[in-house]
C-alpha cells in the first residue's frame, strides 16, 4: 500500500523552522508523496521551490484557494492559468468557492 498525503502546506512559513524535520517524520511514518495546493499567488515561489528540494517526494498543484478570492481574483486566476502555460502541474488545487468563510463574491442567480 502507498501512503500519499493528498493536501498539506508545508511550504508555508510557518514551517521554516522545522519544515526538515517535518518531511523526515512524514517519511518515517511511511509517507510516500506528498501533494502541495497552491494557495495563491503569493506561496507559488515557495511551494515550487519545495518541489525542487524534493522532486520525489513533493508534487504541486495549481489553484487559487477560496478564501483568498478577493477584488482582484480576475488577475489571480490570470496567474494560474500563465503558470499552466508554463509547466506541469500534478493538479487543480485549491480552486472553487468556499461560502462558508464568505460570500462576497458570490452572485445568486
Amino acid at each position: 500500500m502507498e501512503l500519499i498525503d493528498s493536501h498539506a502546506h508545508i511550504y508555508l512559513e510557518e514551517f521554516d523552522n522545522d519544515r526538515p524535520q517535518v518531511v523526515e517524520n512524514a517519511q518515517n511514518a511511511g509517507i510516500q508523496r506528498i501533494y502541495l495546493p497552491n494557495i495563491d499567488s503569493g506561496s507559488i515561489d515557495s511551494m515550487l521551490n519545495l518541489c525542487e528540494k524534493y522532486p520525489d517526494f513533493f508534487r504541486p498543484m495549481m489553484g487559487l484557494h477560496p478564501t483568498s478570492v478577493k477584488a482582484d481574483f480576475y488577475q489571480e486566476l490570470e496567474k494560474v492559468g500563465n503558470w499552466l502555460d508554463q509547466r506541469k502541474f500534478a493538479a487543480i488545487g485549491e480552486i472553487g468557492i468556499d461560502l462558508y468563510w464568505d460570500n462576497t463574491f458570490y452572485q445568486q442567480q
